[in-house]
């Protein structure tokens, strides 16, 4: 391994531990005794490692087993060690630049680590841990258009998981390729017709893809198994607002927000609908609402400083309007970075 590729791998983990934190991200679902047998496996792996380096302390092979034994029991900040003592050993690239990108992929990890991610990716096409690890730390990050693909390949490798179609048909729904994300939660539902989250997504592709009556049959569903969340709720209010039927749209927001005060999307629905009727005083109060619990919501500030101006309050309408600029900036700057535009 060359010096310079050496000096990459150790300053991004030294780094990444200082300043990043781990987020936990959904992890695969696994049964209380396949999640014993897997840490006693991991544990395995740490002892003969450690005895393998007893005799043999610079055997980079026996280090990057320890570092992954180490991280696959989440004890993070010894598995960097190791693996920075694998890299120093002269560990083979391809092996480093794997096992750097496993570790790195919970963590908010720097631009400059994206070529190596990508690398790993196309180095090992078929392994399920890397694919798993990187569409979750895309997903992570709302990168979905970078998670798909690789839940794609997942499908593929372990076809009869359950778990990779959710995930492809989440990555699909928030990119708005709703017609495949309907597909994926049908045939999730087909081996387990009592999963509200692939249920409730599924309600949502469907509205998304204006087939309103078979939403409203999934998101019904959705209500009756959870009578007391109010994303079922929001989704139907959604598709009565669609057929023009505002004072059902209103009861079921209303209905919403006795169950949670405190849900930013119900007030923002209750707004866009309040708007819609021109009751501009109600929507002014939604959206204070809406923006006292999430004071970042550029739509909110927009459309609050035009429901001030239209009832003649220039000087706070003006206020929000530059809080929207300001946040819209931002944005602006965040999607360039994104796209490599400088």
């Amino acid at each position: 391994m060359n010096r310079s590729m050496l000096m990459v791998m150790i300053a991004g983990l030294l780094a990444l531990v200082a300043v990043f934190t781990v987020r936990n991200f959904r992890r695969d679902p696994a049964t209380k005794q396949d999640a014993a047998g897997a840490v006693e496996d991991f544990g395995r792996d740490e002892i003969e490692a450690r005895e393998s380096l007893r005799i043999h302390p610079e055997d980079c092979r026996a280090r990057l087993k320890l570092a992954t034994s180490l991280r696959r029991q989440g004890k993070i900040s010894e598995a960097e060690a190791e693996l920075i003592r694998a890299i120093q050993d002269k560990l083979p690239q391809e092996e480093g630049r794997r096992e750097v990108v496993l570790q790195m992929a919970p963590k908010d990890w720097p631009e400059k680590m994206e070529g190596m991610f990508q690398q790993v990716v196309r180095e090992h096409p078929d392994d399920r841990e890397v694919l798993a690890a990187v569409a979750a730390s895309y997903s992570a990050k709302g990168r979905w258009e970078n998670a798909e693909p690789l839940y794609s390949r997942l499908v593929v490798v372990e076809p009869d998981r359950a778990e990779w179609r959710f995930q492809r048909g989440v990555a699909r729904m928030r990119t708005a390729y709703f017609v495949n994300a309907v597909e994926d939660f049908r045939e999730v539902l087909k081996g387990d017709s009592s999963n509200y989250q692939a249920r409730l997504f599924l309600g949502h592709s469907l509205l998304g893809d204006a087939r309103m009556s078979d939403a409203e049959r999934e998101l019904e569903t959705c209500r009756q198994q959870r009578p007391e969340a109010t994303e079922p709720l929001v989704g139907l209010a959604d598709c009565a607002m669609e057929r023009n039927d505002l004072t059902a749209a209103e009861s079921l927001l209303n209905q919403a927000a006795k169950l949670d005060n405190k849900s930013a999307q119900v007030f923002q629905e209750l707004a866009k609908l309040y708007l819609r009727q021109q009751r501009t005083p109600e929507a002014i109060t939604a959206l204070r609402r809406l923006l006292a619990l999430d004071p970042n919501h550029r739509q909110g500030h927009l459309q609050l400083s035009q429901a001030l101006l239209a009832i003649g309050n220039k000087t706070e309408a003006s206020q929000h309007e530059a809080i929207y600029q300001e946040l819209d900036r931002k944005e602006e700057e965040r999607l360039n970075s994104k796209r490599g535009v400088r």
